[in-house]
This record gives structure tokens, sequence and C-alpha cells, in this order.
């Protein structure tokens, strides 16, 4: 549970306090997209484990209904042949699987919940990443703008080329 945990620290940090705080507010943007961009990777190689886990427990599922349908038959075919005490035992081995059958059954709705929950998060710490990303380049244009004050760019309108005002 730590990529939940380091997960949610992430989500709900505050960008711009973080760079308020900062020193040198560039490199603090750089460490933080780059937790971000860690965790993103974290995140979603354990959504493709779930999503791989989901998978084999519906075919434990339908492996399990089979097996039940089998044993449904075999007491069928008890009792058709006179054989109630066959019968009676294959119905408790029907019984036996479908109790795992609805065990399972458990388990992927829970599996369910947390790639809803994963799916929820990837895309709420992309948008922060996006954001992130975002503030580093208006950071960076502003350094640029900056440190050239006075220098000005203006297009003249007969030719398309920029001009330069200093």
């Amino acid at each position: 549970m730590s990529i939940f945990t380091r997960l949610s620290d992430i989500v709900n940090s505050n960008i711009s306090a973080l760079l308020d705080k900062a020193e040198n507010p560039e490199k603090m943007i750089r460490m933080v997209i780059q937790e971000m961009e860690e965790t993103l990777v974290e995140v979603r190689s354990g959504t493709a484990k779930v999503i791989a886990d989901k998978k084999t427990l519906k075919r434990r599922v339908d492996t399990l209904r089979k097996q039940a349908q089998d044993w449904e038959q075999k007491a069928e075919l008890a009792v058709s042949k006179g054989r109630e005490d066959l019968a009676k035992a294959a119905l408790v081995e029907r019984s036996a699987i479908n109790a795992s059958i609805d065990i399972t059954e458990k388990d992927l709705a829970k599996l369910d919940e947390t790639l809803d929950k994963l799916s929820s998060e990837i895309e709420l710490l992309q948008a922060k990443l996006n954001d992130a990303r975002a503030r580093m380049f208006n950071l960076r244009i502003s350094d640029f703008i900056s440190s050239y004050p006075s220098v000005l760019f203006f297009t003249n309108s007969a030719s398309s080329a920029p001009s330069f005002i200093i």
C-alpha cells in the first residue's frame, strides 16, 4: 500500500506552495516531475498486475462453473442408475464448488473496485503532472524573458521577419 500513500501525497501536494518555499524553483519542479513520473510508472505497473489478476480470476470462475456443471451431470447420472449415495456425494462436491465460485466472484468485485480507484488516481496524477510540466515551461519562459529585458521583439507588417529594438 506504499504506492497508494505515495500517490496520495503527490496528488494532494500543492505545487505552488512547494515552489514558494524553494530556493531554486526550476530544480524543485524537475524533482516533483521526476517523482510524479516514477509514481505514475509504478501505479500503471500495479494496474497491469491487477488486470492480470482479474483475468486469472475470470478464468478460474469459468473453470469452476464447468466443474459444477460436470458434478451436476454426474449427480443426474447417478440418480438415473439408482445410486443415490453417489448422487448425494456429487451434489456435495457441486455445492463446494459453488461456494468457491461465490468467493472468487467477490474477489473479482474487489478487483474491479481497485481498478476503478487506480484509474481515477492515474488520471488525477496525469493532470497534476501536466500542470507541473506547464509550470516548468512557464518558469523557463519567464526566466528567458527576464534575462533579456532590454530587447523587444516585433514583426514588421511589410515583412514577416522579426525586428529587434535594443
